[in-house]
């Protein structure tokens, strides 16, 4: 046991154990802040070089971005024009060249390994490459099938010891880093000044599904989906035609996205098939992801509402459309795809004509022309009847009109503008809602404001109908984009309806035949093949829609080198 004695000396304690050690324990003893006793342990102090030390990090990360790029130039200025360098037989220069470039990337990795007695790299995108597939055919073959003393030259690695499907020997450096930002892998082998690109892509893609947007009840559900090898299988798969040719270009100064140009080479109008590509390699842009961006580039009209090219995710579409003549295009990451040249008829045929007995379908064409003047001038003949020219209306209609505008407080023009904003809100609202709410979202547009405005007084009832029908035809269009060109039409022909009434809804209709007459998709006229007498015979499948054994020609407004759809074939 360990006795403690306390005494009290002079106001201080001190404690003495039984060994004779003892300690004074202040009279007043206080806490104190850390920095009182600790200065250099202020916090504010602290955060200042904190603050400080992230500055000199920050600089210190642009120095040496900067060198970086002073390297890079200076490689790139011994290296042939074009190249941002060129590939030395050392290994380790080789490899500080590629991470100069791939500054930053943290995806990217790096594997070094011994093939034989040689020091070898592999750089690869972890989050694109399949890594067993680099396993089994380059990493096993190299380390496992040589032994140390044995010489190793390019034909031996490419055509015994790699045995991956595809492998390329290149010695420029710009044809490399889009191929590992693909998925393939690089591979660096030290004394050799030449460098191999091995094919291992692996990623993540949609499944092929049903169509979303041209679903048919007949035909084909499969559509295209975001991978262009898939996109291209579809069309593949539905032909085995060698005159299918397939071109792949890479477009997009960053992206280097893959754009496959599909025709089928004894049919396609010559001069065609050279006037496309030449269209598709012309295009100088940073990015293309969709599409739509390729469409902007190959329309003859880029401030025309009407689109000239035929947008499809469907890809028995796209057969159709080659053994006519035309020239599809499909681009890599997008579900859609491109037919050009199109024309007014091509946008009015749906899937379901083809299926349906032929004066069934010719039937349903014709009443889709029909829609689709409603779509465009049934608001613009209300305003100009109603406004102007009452008179030919039935007395008892004429009437009743009158009665119902009575009530309204607003002219005819405002009441049908507000009309048309209100549906197009509904239109908009439908489309960018999730589904589950699409459907009460028309409920409420259906139900509760148009019925609301009416009974407000705001608009007559007859307005209403007239606008619900044509909101209704212009959803009946087999094109959403076609369709959004009718919208905008439309305004123009109520426009120009409200200021000379009939005679500016005859006028707005000269005009917009003349312009679509006008308008030109790779030399072929938008309207004017309706109304060409030389071109009757492509009515047997444009206006109706007539049996198979009588459609034995191409249509000859695409000038198909092949006119006859029977025979000529192999």
């Amino acid at each position: 046991m360990v006795y403690i004695h306390v005494f009290s000396v002079n106001g201080e304690t001190i404690e003495v154990n039984d060994k004779g050690a003892g300690r004074v324990k202040a009279k007043n003893q206080r806490f104190h802040k850390l920095s009182v006793i600790q200065p250099a342990a202020c916090l504010s102090k602290t955060q200042r070089e904190l603050t400080k030390l992230q500055k000199q990090v920050q600089q210190s990360k642009e120095i040496a971005a900067l060198l970086s790029t002073i390297v890079k130039d200076l490689r790139k200025a011994a290296a042939p024009e074009g190249e941002p360098f060129q590939f030395t037989d050392d290994i380790s220069i080789n490899e500080q060249l590629v991470r100069s470039v791939l500054l930053r990337c943290d995806d990217m990795v790096y594997r070094t390994f011994l093939a034989g007695n040689r020091k070898a790299l592999l750089v690869y995108a972890s989050s694109l490459t399949d890594t067993e597939k680099l396993e089994n055919t380059v990493l096993s073959c190299l380390t496992g099938r040589l032994n140390s003393t044995q010489p190793l030259d390019v034909n031996q690695i490419i055509n015994i010891l790699i045995t991956a499907a595809n492998v390329a020997v290149v010695s420029k450096a710009s044809l490399v880093f889009g191929n590992i930002l693909k998925g393939n892998a690089l591979l660096l082998i030290d004394g050799f000044s030449q460098v191999f690109l091995i094919e291992a892509l692996k990623y993540d893609k949609r499944a092929i599904s049903k169509a979303e947007n041209e679903d048919a009840a007949r035909g084909p559900h499969d559509a295209f989906n975001e991978t262009l090898s898939d996109n291209i299988g579809l069309v593949r798969h539905r032909s085995n035609d060698p005159d299918l040719k397939v071109e792949i270009f890479a477009i997009g100064a960053r992206t280097q996205t893959s754009v496959a140009m599909l025709y089928v080479d004894d049919i396609v109008k010559p001069g065609l098939v050279d006037e496309v590509r030449k269209d598709l390699l012309s295009i100088r842009i940073d990015k293309v992801i969709l599409a739509a961006n390729i469409e902007e580039f190959l329309d003859g009209q880029i401030w025309s509402p009407f689109p000239q090219a035929l947008s499809t995710e469907r890809p028995d579409k796209i057969i159709a459309s080659l053994y006519e003549g035309r020239i599809g295009i499909i681009v890599d990451n997008s579900p859609t795809a491109l037919v050009v040249p199109a024309t007014l008829q091509d946008f009015m045929q749906a899937v379901d004509d083809y299926t349906e007995r032929p004066i069934i379908a010719s039937v349903i064409r014709l009443t889709r022309y029909v829609a689709a003047l409603f779509a465009v001038f049934l608001p613009a003949l209300y305003v100009s009847v109603v406004s102007y020219h009452p008179g030919i209306l039935p007395s008892g209609l004429a009437i009743s009109i009158a009665e119902l505008r009575a009530k309204t407080p607003f002219p005819s023009l405002l009441e049908a503008f507000l009309m048309e904003a209100l549906l197009e809100i509904f239109q908009e609202a439908i489309v960018r809602l999730p589904q589950k709410l699409s459907a009460a979202a028309g409920v409420v547009g259906a139900l509760v404001i148009g019925t609301t405005v009416v009974e407000a007084a705001l608009v007559n009832a007859l307005l209403v109908v007239v606008v619900a029908l044509t909101g209704l035809s212009s959803f009946s269009m087999p094109s959403y984009t076609f369709g959004l060109a009718l919208r905008f039409f439309r305004i123009a022909a109520l426009l120009s309806a409200a200021v000379l009434g009939l005679y500016g809804l005859i006028i707005s209709a000269i005009v917009m035949m003349v312009y679509l007459c006008s308008l030109r998709s790779y030399d072929e006229s938008y309207l004017g093949n309706l109304l060409d007498i030389t071109l009757l015979s492509d009515w047997k499948d444009g206006l109706v829609r007539l049996p198979y054994k009588f459609l034995k020609a191409r249509p000859k407004r695409f000038g198909a080198k092949d006119k006859k759809r029977l025979g000529g074939g192999i």
